[in-house]
C-alpha cells in the first residue's frame, strides 16, 4: 500500500474509534440534560374515568438516563389499593459499547412504555395521594431519595385522604386543604422527590369533563400539596385524548360546579358560595375577582329592573371559624358588598335588603370533623351569599 494510502486509512480508523466512544454519551447526555440518574415510579391511573395512560415525549430522556445507568423503574397502579409493579428490563451495561447504546436502552423504553398502556386496577377506586405515597416509600427503600415520581393521572381521586366527591373540595382554597391533610396527618413525605404532573383534568366519559377553570384549580390544589409535601413539582399540561381505560371496576365520579348563568325567577333562592364566581378574599368583605361577581350578578340585577315590585333579601353566611359574633360581622358585610354591587348595576336600593347570620343558618353543613378540623368541602359551600327573590 502506498504511504499516503497506508496514512488515510489510519486517519480513517482513529477517527472511526474515536467516534464509536464520542457516541455512547447517548447515556451521559441523557444525564446532563435530564438531571442525572434516578430511580424511576410511574404512577399510572389504569382506571375507569380516565384515558388510557401514556408516557409524554418530554419525560422519555428521565426514563432513558435511569435506564441506561441500570437504575430501577416501578410501576404503581393508583387503584382504590396502590399497587407497586415491577418492570424487568435487560442491563444496559453488559457486553460492548455497541451493544449497550441506545438500541438496547430504546427497547427496554419501549417495554416500559407498553407496561404503562396496558396496567389495569386491582381494586375499585381510584387514590392518587396514596399512590405517590406509596412510590415515594418504595424509592426510599431502594437507597434513592431524590427519585422521579411521574403521576400520569386525572388527578381525580375518589378514595382516601384527598376524595374529590367530597362536596366542595374541588373549587375549596388550597391552603385549607392543605392545612386540613396535615392536620390530620395525611400528607405524604415528598422532601427531595420531583413529582411530574402529566395530564392532570383530562377526563373520559362518564367523568363530566372539567373546564378551563376547574382543571386550573385542580392544578393549584396538587401543587400547593405536593409542594407541602416537600416536593419539586413539574406540571406537563398533556391533553390526553386516548380511549378510556377497559376495566370493570367502577371509579366514583367528581362534582364539577356549574359554570351556567343563572336564571331569576319569584320566589326563588340563588346561592353564590366560595365555588361561584361571587367569592371572596379569605377574610374579606372584597371580592376574588369584581368582574366575575359583577358578571354573574348582572341577570338578577336585570331581573329586578325589570319591575320596581320586586325584591331580593341577601343573606351572607360563613364557614365555623372564629367567633359567632365574628362570623356575623363579616357575612353581613359580604351581603352589604352584594348589595353594593346590585345597586351599581343599576338596581334601586328599595327593592334589597341585606342580613349577615355566620354559620347559624339551616343548611349549614358541619365543617369540623371530630378533632375540631376545619373541613376545606363544607367550609367552601358554607361560605355565601343567599338571594331569596320574591
Amino acid at each position: 500500500m502506498a504511504p499516503s494510502r497506508w496514512l488515510a486509512a489510519l486517519l480513517l480508523l482513529l477517527l472511526t474509534a474515536c467516534t464509536s466512544l464520542t457516541e455512547k454519551p447517548t447515556s451521559s447526555s441523557a444525564l446532563q440534560s435530564c438531571g442525572g440518574a434516578h430511580v424511576t415510579e410511574i404512577i399510572v391511573g389504569a382506571h375507569r374515568n380516565a384515558p388510557r395512560p401514556k408516557l409524554p415525549e418530554v419525560l422519555e430522556c428521565h426514563l432513558l438516563a435511569a435506564i441506561e445507568a441500570d437504575r430501577p423503574v416501578r410501576l404503581v397502579i393508583a387503584s382504590g389499593r396502590p399497587q407497586i409493579v415491577a418492570v424487568s428490563l435487560p442491563t444496559t451495561r453488559g457486553g460492548s459499547l455497541a451493544e449497550q447504546n441506545s438500541p438496547r436502552a430504546h427497547e427496554n423504553l419501549e417495554t416500559v412504555k407498553r407496561a404503562i398502556t396496558t396496567a389495569r386496577p386491582n381494586a375499585p377506586g381510584v387514590d392518587d395521594l396514596a399512590a405517590l405515597a406509596l412510590a415515594a416509600d418504595d424509592a426510599r427503600s431502594l437507597g434513592d431519595t431524590s427519585a422521579n415520581l411521574m403521576l400520569l393521572d386525572t388527578g381525580l381521586s375518589d378514595e382516601g385522604a384527598f376524595d374529590l366527591t367530597a362536596d366542595g373540595l374541588l373549587p375549596a382554597s388550597p391552603d385549607e386543604v392543605v392545612t386540613q391533610l396535615r392536620a390530620t396527618k395525611n400528607l405524604p413525605q415528598l422532601r427531595g422527590f420531583t413529582v411530574f404532573l402529566v395530564g392532570l383534568g383530562y377526563t373520559a366519559p362518564p367523568q363530566t369533563p372539567l373546564s378551563d377553570k376547574w382543571r386550573t384549580r385542580l392544578t393549584q390544589l396538587w401543587h400547593a400539596i405536593l409542594q407541602a409535601a416537600g416536593a419539586k413539582v413539574v406540571t406537563i399540561p398533556q391533553p390526553n385524548q386516548s380511549p378510556p381505560v377497559d376495566t370493570d371496576l367502577p371509579v366514583r365520579q367528581i362534582p364539577v360546579p356549574p359554570d351556567d348563568k343563572v336564571k331569576p325567577k319569584t320566589g326563588s333562592q340563588i346561592i353564590f358560595n366560595d365555588a361561584s364566581p361571587v367569592s371572596f378574599k379569605p377574610r374579606s368583605d372584597a371580592f376574588l375577582d369584581r368582574g366575575n361577581a359583577r358578571e354573574a350578578l348582572a341577570p338578577i340585577a336585570e331581573w329586578l329592573r325589570t319591575d320596581e315590585r320586586r325584591r331580593a333579601r341577601l343573606v351572607g353566611t360563613t364557614a365555623d371559624v372564629g367567633s359567632l359574633l365574628g362570623q356575623v360581622q363579616l357575612s353581613k358585610l359580604r351581603a352589604r358588598r352584594v348589595h353594593d354591587e346590585l345597586v351599581a348595576l343599576g338596581v334601586s336600593p328599595r327593592q334589597l335588603s341585606i342580613d349577615g347570620v355566620g354559620s347559624h343558618f339551616p343548611e349549614f353543613t358541619p365543617d369540623r370533623d371530630a378533632a375540631g378540623t376545619l373541613l376545606a368541602g363544607p367550609a367552601t359551600l358554607n361560605r355565601s351569599v343567599r338571594i331569596r327573590l320574591r
